[in-house]
């Protein structure tokens, strides 16, 4: 198991490496790790509202942004 963030809704769970629909919006845009290459595992069980990759500082909780 892995953990994936989709990028519609923004949601983090444990899914395995084939999945590709998110169990909460059922939309195909799981990624397994940060656009610099971090994964997603320190994600989990952080709450709030904001939440940023620590290594490039991207935003993260909610609806993904603009690719930069």
């Amino acid at each position: 198991m892995i953990v994936k963030r989709c990028g519609t809704c923004g949601r983090f769970r444990e899914y395995q490496e084939e999945d590709g629909f998110c169990i909460g919006c059922g939309h195909d845009s799981l990624e397994a790790a940060c656009s610099c290459g971090r994964s997603y595992g320190y994600a989990l069980d952080e709450l709030g509202d904001e939440l940023h990759c620590p290594r490039c500082g991207r935003r993260l909780r909610g609806r993904a942004t603009a690719v930069e």
